[in-house]
């Protein structure tokens, strides 16, 4: 065997052998979680009499690297503003609209309040959606 190719052949396996720590790795700092439970919904000002909390799904994505959690209909991740070894906090807030929200860490209970403001000006709330989920990881399926 000629040196070009023995080189060639130590950098493959160096990759074969690194890829799965770095893979090991990402996956560490990303977790996809599925959840389960209730939303309500409160229209104001008619606020509690009407509402009644209905079945939800959603998907979680938390990413510990970029500080991050995308779920609950949003287009785009939101910012954890806490985190410690019981509970992940993470918020967002817009002109129209809020998003607060923490993740149990141990028992996988979610909570989640967006605001929809009617006047940001008055503080007057158009309605909100209270999002009680029990969340656990997903496994890869292959």
């Amino acid at each position: 065997m000629n040196t070009s190719a023995l080189c060639t052949s130590i950098i493959a396996l160096t990759a074969m052998v690194a890829a799965p720590s770095m893979t090991a790795q990402a996956a560490d700092t990303t977790l996809t979680l599925a959840c389960q439970g209730t939303v309500t919904v409160y229209e104001y000002p008619r606020g509690a009499a009407d509402a009644k909390p209905e079945p939800y799904s959603t998907g979680i994505t938390v990413n510990l690297t970029a500080h991050t959690v995308q779920g609950f209909g949003m287009e785009y991740p939101v910012k954890i503003t806490n985190i410690n070894a019981g509970t992940i906090i993470f918020s967002h807030s817009e002109k129209q609209w809020r998003l607060l929200g923490q993740i149990d860490r141990v028992t996988g209970d979610t909570e989640a309040t967006i605001t929809n403001w009617l006047d940001v000006q008055r503080r007057e709330i158009s309605n909100e959606q209270l999002f009680a989920l029990k969340c656990r990881p997903t496994q890869r399926m292959l």
